[in-house]
């Protein structure tokens, strides 16, 4: 009976612990400046757990066209990495542009010595941007799924006016956002930790 009490409480333990963001952004007021001059998003934190756990993450692409969902990859997943990557401590950087009138490209650096590039072929007059969904108050918790981040565009109104939409407010309805936004293509990057 001890041994069972006592699988059931390392059992609790592991999977009650908790995974929480450490900010590392400290830029001054001229790097803000001078980024949002420049058109760059930028983000840098770390994800914690428990000194006792290992970390490890999967980074899933999802492009959804007319409201279906036309792709789905994973993009990284740190169990297939060459290099043993366990640690309580994942390093995180997140840099994302639009480089070009067509092209919106998006690097995640982590572990720092690991550069995920994605690149999406847009229009220009779609405004894409890229938008981030998590934030240091959430905590996560392992083997779940969440919305992480995300390329979209403003719904047009008129010829030179956007408006943009209150993704945050529908974040647990991505899968519905051409439902209730009319956004007809946008990209998802959904988070998990094991």
């Amino acid at each position: 009976m001890k041994n069972v009490v006592l699988f059931l409480l390392i059992s609790f333990s592991v999977f009650s612990q908790e995974i929480h963001i450490e900010s590392k952004m400290n830029e001054t007021k001229f790097e803000n400046a001078l980024k949002n001059f420049e058109g760059y998003t930028y983000y840098s934190f770390d994800f914690v757990t428990a000194e006792t756990s290992s970390l490890h993450i999967e980074i899933i692409e999802k492009e959804y066209v007319n409201g279906k969902l036309v792709k789905e990859i994973s993009c990284f997943n740190s169990n297939k990495m060459p290099v043993d990557t366990s640690n309580e401590r994942i390093p995180f950087t997140i840099l994302a542009k639009s480089n070009s009138d067509i092209n919106y490209r998006i690097q995640y650096q982590f572990y720092d010595f690991i550069n995920l590039y994605r690149n999406h072929d847009l229009k220009r007059e779609d405004r894409y941007a890229f938008k981030i969904f998590i934030n240091e108050a959430q905590k996560f918790t392992f083997n779940q799924k969440y919305l992480f981040s995300a390329i979209v565009k403003p719904i047009k109104i008129d010829e030179n006016t956007f408006r943009n939409c209150d993704f945050a407010k529908e974040m647990d309805k991505y899968d519905q956002w051409y439902e209730i936004f009319g956004i007809d293509r946008y990209f998802i990057y959904e988070i998990k930790f094991y």
